[in-house]
């Protein structure tokens, strides 16, 4: 008997430690094996695919356990077996998106419209949009958050020639957002026009 909870134990561990490297693996890998945050979204629509993880999970080791006999039978040691566990489940993991990776161009820039930019001054230190400079790749995103008390605009444009018709955010309310994907290489200049000294520059490279 206390052989056979040995045994039980044992298997126990590996089909837990097979679930967790699997499991953790899924969450984190990419092309090349590195990570690299992408922001919100990217985070938001993992937690969504994954919501039913821990179900998810528990179904599996339930069914790695029912399999240990024919596991052993077939393994000549603790690795193997640790491998045709993972090999078992590894298919029935839910999909996790790709984390797209740095070295593929910057696709996702977070923009900060900071406090009190809706009285002149933060022109002269160019923190009107911070960064006021962003560069991304091509089908990138930008995310502008207001961080003000009051509301702002990002327009494409400028102060001296005016709106250009490329973008418009409408009113960004404080603790609003406004995004904009970005498709075509070219230099996008920006400000706001209820605080027109408030300019910044996108290019898609």
């Amino acid at each position: 008997m206390k052989n056979q909870n040995t045994k039980f134990g044992a298997i126990l561990s590996i089909v837990i430690t097979a679930i967790a490297l699997v499991f953790v693996a899924s969450l984190s890998s990419t092309n090349d094996g590195s990570i690299s945050s992408q922001g919100e979204r990217v985070i938001d629509r993992t937690v969504s695919e994954l919501e039913n993880a821990p179900d998810k999970v528990q179904d599996l080791t339930s069914e790695a356990l029912e399999t240990t006999d024919t596991i052993i039978e077939k393994s000549d040691s603790v690795s193997e077996a640790l491998d045709m566990t993972s090999n078992m489940i590894e298919n029935k993991l839910p999909d996790v998106p790709k984390v797209v990776k740095q070295t593929d161009g910057k696709l996702l820039e977070l923009i900060s419209i900071p406090p009190e930019t809706g009285v002149p001054g933060c022109e002269v230190s160019n923190s009107c949009y911070l960064p006021i400079d962003a560069t991304i790749s091509p089908g990138g995103e930008v995310i502008w958050t207001n961080h003000d008390t009051v509301a702002h605009t990002v327009t494409s444009g400028n102060l001296h020639d005016g709106p250009n018709g490329l973008f418009d955010s409408g009113l960004i309310m404080p603790n609003k957002t406004y995004s904009m994907k970005f498709d075509l290489a070219f230099e996008y200049n920006y400000f706001c026009l209820v605080h027109p000294w408030m300019q910044g520059t996108i290019t898609v490279q």
